[in-house]
């Protein structure tokens, strides 16, 4: 049986059939009007089933990773801290219990945040060696084998944490590092994200793209709402607990994988995967490109030459190289390796808070609700409905609508960081975060820019090219940050959160890249 291709203009969602003469579509009331009847078309559309599959796969596996994240900080902190104290008699209990605040001191914090910054460089590892042929597996065989890999390599990973720190410093605590060769199997969560915004776009077409992905985005904020209390009343109970629902949760994720369709049979007739590119005719005028670029203010990164042919039949590598020339992805690309260097450091806001703030560390858990009200709130309401009412309705416009939030994402983002840095008070960290949520639009504008910039076969090379991207800076960013979140501290003191401000200045620079660039006209 074959598959009908989707055309990249083809709306998600089936249209009114009423001529256009008929009713001003101008007005911001008849475009809501437009968007309210396709929503009551939408369970009908054949990409229903698998964006609501997507949906509920990713919030299990944010689920998974947020439950344990300040859990896990915590276990790291008791296995060193049991560790550091095991040759002094009293300082451990018979029942293995210890004093949370003997864990303060400056070297077993230090050690913590080594083994913090460290284990997110090497979780970033395998997506950096990985992620290109995770995409070819993707591209040749479909997106879900890849998402079962990943919930196979995840479980093994978390199991190996849990059974080192189980042993409570009767092992090197180091140990847990190995953790990270688990994760080559699936290629980690950049991966598997890398998968999950594929199968989005594979389903949804470019006018409602960025509005999709904004949906998708927020469903790791809105599971941090939801993660902290659990965590923090499953801490009290056992600090195991939150591994254990993690645990379950992944569990779930391949009855899910399994049940759900493939996003890849979408993309092309008869089953199959296209192996050409798609680009447009030599004689083809720049007026009439579906696909318009950026302007060339920054040479390096926004040329306007035409896209090269590749040669045939095509490869990975060939794939690659047609995306590093396309114009205008090497401006995305530089903002996706970039912010997660920048993003990394707000994994020591928990240790900050208890390490310079006396909060209890399963407290902590509370900070990351005010960084997800803000994120959910621009994700899940802002930016879909700022989508609907200016309704793009050439890949143009919705380039210049991408390009808009993205510079206000990388400004508010600057902001919150800096107020990070400039904290003093509790009230001023909670603050800081709410505005650091309030740039999460960073994500899915750039991922819409992106993906306006070549054809739909290419988003699965697309979106691991990306994780390689964003796995790199993860990779250099983990060590880094580290290293300057520990300028400062001293006994009696705690960190002066230069790491905070490193990332400030990271995110203005990108402001200003992102300032001088333009979508031509």
């Amino acid at each position: 049986m074959s598959v009908t291709p989707h055309d990249e203009r083809e709306p998600l969602l089936p249209q009114n059939d009423t001529p256009a003469h008929d009713e001003d579509n101008s007005t911001p009331y008849s475009q809501w009007k437009q968007s309210v009847a396709a929503l009551k078309n939408f369970r009908s559309h054949p990409s229903t089933p698998i964006l609501c599959c997507t949906f509920l796969l990713f919030f299990l596996i944010s689920f998974a990773r947020h439950i344990i994240e300040v859990p896990t900080i915590r276990l790291f902190e008791l296995a060193a801290c049991h560790q550091y104290y095991s040759g002094v008699e009293g300082a451990v209990g018979h029942d293995r219990n210890i004093d949370d605040r003997i864990c303060k001191v400056p070297d077993v914090q230090n050690e913590l945040s080594t083994l913090t910054g460290w284990k997110f460089g090497l979780d970033a590892v395998p997506g950096v060696l990985l992620a290109i042929y995770y995409g070819s597996v993707a591209g040749k065989h479909g997106r879900k084998p890849v998402l079962l890999l990943f919930s196979t390599g995840t479980l093994l990973s978390l199991g190996w944490i849990v059974l080192i720190c189980w042993l409570d410093g009767r092992v090197p605590i180091r140990l847990i590092w190995l953790s990270s060769l688990f994760v080559f199997i699936g290629g980690g969560h950049k991966v598997a994200k890398a998968m999950l915004f594929t199968i989005v776009s594979d389903a949804v077409d470019a006018s409602h793209r960025t509005r999709y992905l904004s949906f998708l985005s927020s469903i790791p904020h809105i599971t941090t709402l939801i993660t902290p209390p659990l965590s923090a009343i499953f801490m009290r109970i056992s600090i195991w607990l939150p591994f254990q629902a993690a645990m379950g949760a992944l569990t779930l994720t391949y009855i899910l994988i399994l049940a759900m369709p493939e996003s890849s049979k979408l993309n092309t007739p008869d089953n199959t995967i296209r192996n050409t590119i798609s680009r447009r005719p030599e004689h083809q005028h720049d007026d009439d490109d579906p696909r318009p670029l950026l302007s060339p203010a920054i040479n390096f990164i926004t040329e306007t030459s035409a896209n090269p042919k590749p040669p045939k039949p095509s490869t990975w590598y060939t794939e690659i190289h047609h995306l590093l020339l396309t114009p205008g992805l090497r401006f995305t690309f530089t903002i996706f390796f970039f912010t997660p260097i920048a993003l990394i450091s707000k994994a020591f806001v928990y240790q900050h808070a208890s390490e310079s703030f006396g909060w209890e560390m399963s407290t902590t858990t509370w900070l990351r609700v005010s960084q997800a009200v803000g994120a959910s709130l621009v994700t899940l309401f802002a930016l879909p409905i700022l989508n609907t009412l200016y309704h793009p309705q050439t890949i143009r416009q919705a380039q210049n609508f991408d390009l808009a939030v993205l510079r206000t994402s990388l400004l508010i983002a600057a902001t919150g960081f800096a107020i990070l840095w400039q904290a003093t008070a509790n009230w001023m960290l909670v603050l800081a975060l709410f505005v650091c949520g309030l740039s999460e639009a960073i994500q899915p504008a750039n991922q819409g820019l992106a993906t306006s910039f070549i054809p739909r076969e290419l988003n699965a090379r697309l979106f691991t090219t990306v994780a390689v991207l964003e796995t790199v800076g993860k990779l250099a960013g983990g060590p880094l940050q580290s290293a300057l979140f520990s300028i400062g501290r001293r006994e009696g003191q705690g960190s002066l959160g230069v790491s905070f401000l490193a990332s400030s200045g990271i995110f203005a620079v990108l402001l200003l890249l992102a300032v001088v660039v333009r979508v031509r006209r």
